[in-house]
């Protein structure tokens, strides 16, 4: 291989994380392959004989100040995996298919790959403004089957699509290889076959780690809020702490974790040493093996603790780590040594370990870790409050993301209300993807009707079936005769929404008897139970204290919109 690199840039990490399987099952003898989202993409990643293959063309203004000017650049093509497609070629001939992809220009793009080869049925592309046609025989979806209501049949997903062959040939020239040579024919369709196990594993997230390089600073994180506020300073305490050589981070996938074991980082006196990055998320138990601890065995490889070189080891997703290696690494931190591969010899650790953690209250209770281990890694605890619970930061995130992305753009009050009200499963991430998705459209203020197919079918959702569900909230509320009751404790959550404060059952009975309602402890707690699984209310242990949530601020404003009408 020579020097050059392939650099595959998108803004979806599922992209990437398909995409980049497929091009290493073609070429990974024969060139090297990287890949990044927009939002990852540094100055400098990317050299000036390097071949760039983007996702789109809409993403070029986004990341071509980035990539030098002598860069061949390749706009990577889509086409259906046609080894996914089994169910949809057993159907008999003059079946007519509503497509469904999470754009409307995918849509179109899957609908014209389906007319040119299964040319037997009939193509609808799939609009969300519109309902769903009533004669469809069958829905077919990329991967995208999210998009559609729960309770559908004759639904078939054929699978995220892969980059077309054209784009292959592309890349073969683009790097002088020789077609016949490497018989791109054969691993083109060895490629689609070796995607689909990766297309139907669950909650894969792409991880790029450039370089053992920590980028961010506490100074790139938005804190608006109190939540962040109280995370970022329980951080920065340990950061500065030397004596503490064991962070745990904790939080939702795509909340900010990683960016805060980078921060951590470069604000302790390691900051000029290494940062180095292990996912162990669906990783084979060798290959995490031998970068944890090296291996003697074969080609000589070094342990993690040795190459860091006193500094920071960051272990993502440790819940995922196999419990023998767990155990493996238990004992070298409760030993502070690790012996160096190819000898006996047993050396102080002189890092600092920071590992993340998917929040789930029951990981310790299923067994994902072993007690006595996620107890010495909980010592020191970081918790990430999801973006739903930070509603305060999402108006300033969303200019950070356009200042990062150096693009002006306008969006309606409409969509910055909803914004503020959707519950973003997918946290940051997902909102920084919309947004640099948004960033690529031309018109002038974006409205709701611009927003991606996910985003618009529930914001059209909410929009129709607002007052339904503040109905059925009301009656709810009613049977169970709470509902005066219920308005004045989610006005009390409001109001202390408003001033940073959340409050513990104690200090809401107070409040609530300055309001001239008085309750026992045994009512009060059945009526934030009702008012909890009804989801409006977030219900924090400990002092953290609990507050109202999105779904309930907006019943609570839509409930004083109905009376008040």
């Amino acid at each position: 291989m020579n020097g050059r690199r392939l650099w595959i840039i998108g803004i979806q990490e599922k992209f990437l994380e398909i995409v980049t399987k497929q091009v290493r099952v073609i070429l990974g003898d024969q060139i090297t392959i990287d890949a990044v989202t927009v939002k990852d993409l540094q100055k400098n990643m990317v050299r000036s004989n390097d071949v760039v293959v983007i996702s789109s063309n809409h993403i070029l203004g986004l990341v071509v100040h980035l990539i030098p000017e002598t860069c061949q650049i390749i706009v990577g093509k889509r086409d259906i995996n046609y080894m996914n497609t089994k169910k949809l070629l057993n159907l008999p001939p003059g079946q007519k298919i509503l497509i469904v992809n999470d754009t409307e220009e995918n849509t179109y793009e899957t609908v014209s790959s389906l007319k040119k080869t299964i040319f037997e049925h009939e193509y609808i592309a799939y609009e969300p403004v519109k309902s769903i046609p009533v004669h469809i025989d069958y829905i077919v979806t990329p991967g995208e089957s999210h998009l559609l209501p729960q309770d559908l049949t004759n639904v078939i997903d054929i699978g995220h699509r892969v980059l077309s062959f054209h784009t292959l040939e592309q890349i073969f020239t683009a790097f002088d290889l020789d077609l016949e040579d490497c018989n791109l024919v054969g691993r083109y369709f060895k490629s689609c076959v070796s995607v689909l196990e990766t297309d139907n594993m669950a909650n894969v997230i792409y991880v790029k780690d450039a370089r053992n390089t920590a980028q961010y600073t506490f100074e790139d994180i938005i804190l608006e809020s109190k939540a962040m506020q109280q995370a970022i300073a329980g951080a920065e305490n340990f950061a500065k702490n030397e004596l503490i050589q064991v962070i745990l981070i904790e939080g939702e996938q795509g909340s900010g974790k990683n960016m805060i074991a980078q921060a951590i980082h470069n604000r302790s006196s390691r900051a000029n040493l290494p940062f180095i990055t292990i996912d162990c998320r669906n990783k084979d138990i060798d290959l995490l093996e031998r970068e944890l601890f090296g291996s003697a065995e074969g080609e000589l490889s070094y342990g993690v603790f040795e190459l860091v070189m006193g500094g920071t080891v960051c272990i993502r997703d440790i819940e995922e780590l196999p419990p023998d290696l767990q155990v493996k690494l238990l004992k070298i931190l409760k030993d502070g040594s690790f012996c160096r591969i190819g000898g006996k010899e047993r050396v102080p650790i002189n890092a600092r370990l920071i590992t993340t953690i998917s929040t789930d209250a029951q990981i310790v209770e299923q067994e994902t870790l072993l007690p006595e281990f996620y107890q010495l890694l909980a010592l020191h605890k970081v918790k990430v409050p999801a973006l739903r619970e930070r509603s305060e930061d999402i108006v300033p995130l969303i200019q950070e993301i356009k200042r990062r992305l150096n693009r002006e753009l306008q969006l309606s009050e409409e969509v910055i209300r909803y914004f503020s009200t959707y519950s973003w499963p997918g946290n940051v991430r997902e909102l920084y993807n919309v947004i640099t998705y948004l960033s690529t459209r031309k018109e002038g203020v974006i409205e709701i009707n611009s927003l991606p197919f996910f985003l618009r079918k529930d914001s059209q959702n909410d929009h129709l079936s607002m007052f339904d569900e503040c109905h059925s909230i009301v009656k709810k509320l009613e049977n169970r005769g709470f509902l005066n009751e219920s308005i004045e404790i989610l006005t009390v959550f409001k109001e202390g929404k408003e001033k940073y404060h959340s409050f513990g059952r104690k200090a809401l009975k107070q409040h609530l008897e300055e309001k001239g309602l008085r309750f026992s402890e045994q009512q009060l707690r059945i009526r934030l139970e009702k008012l909890q699984k009804l989801g409006l209310t977030i219900v924090r242990q400990g002092r953290a204290g609990s507050t109202i949530s999105p779904k309930g601020e907006a019943f609570l404003k839509n409930y004083l919109k109905m009376v008040n009408n």
